[in-house]
Parts: C-alpha cells; structure tokens; sequence
C-alpha cells in the first residue's frame, strides 16, 4: 500500500517515489464582504497512473499582515487509483499545518 503522502510530497516539489507527469488546473475568484476569495482545482497525473486533486481556497483579506499563518485551506483526494492508497483524502486549514504535516511523513515514505 503507498502513502497519500508520497503524492503530496512530488505535487510540493519534494522527494517522492513517485512524479508528477501533467497536470490541469481551474481557477476563479470572487469578492465577499472585504475579501476575495480564490479557489483552484488541480488534477495531477503520476507516472504509476494515480490521479489526485487538490482543491484549495483561500482568503485574501484586506489587511494579513499580522497574521502568522493565513487561512489556506487545501484538500488532497485520490481520483483515479489501480493500486492502494492510503488515506484516500487529506485536509489542512493553511499552509503552517501541511508544511509540519509532510515534514512529519517524509521518513515514512523513504
């Protein structure tokens, strides 16, 4: 069974036993209240034939210069799969929470 892991970690340019071949991106933004709103979905294809999403959203308010962390919400899911994946899908509400959450995975996918 491979690691959803491996995946995030080839997407965010790391090392990883698998690449990323292509991908297609959609994107679109809107304003509510003082802030837009920019959201994109991403499908990445792997050399082994797994298809995984990334949909993310974030906020882009008027004034994030005292904010350590902004608001990034990011959601990996696994489309397409002839082998198994394990979690199928996988959250984080910014970017601080991945970046400790791929740092913590890269010894077990080696």
């Amino acid at each position: 069974m491979q690691q959803l892991a491996s995946y995030i970690l080839a997407i965010e340019g790391f090392p990883s036993p698998v690449s990323v071949v292509s991908h297609t991106q959609e994107q679109h933004s809107y304003r509510d209240d003082n802030a837009e709103i920019c959201e994109s979905l991403t499908l990445y294809h792997f050399d082994n034939g797994v298809v995984v999403s990334l949909l993310s959203e974030q906020d882009k308010q008027v004034d994030e210069s005292d904010m350590v962390c902004a608001d990034y919400w990011l959601s990996y899911r696994v489309i397409t799969a002839n082998i198994a994946i394990s979690p199928q899908q996988k959250s984080f509400s910014n970017l601080c929470q991945q970046r400790f959450w791929l740092k913590m995975q890269q010894g077990l996918t080696e």
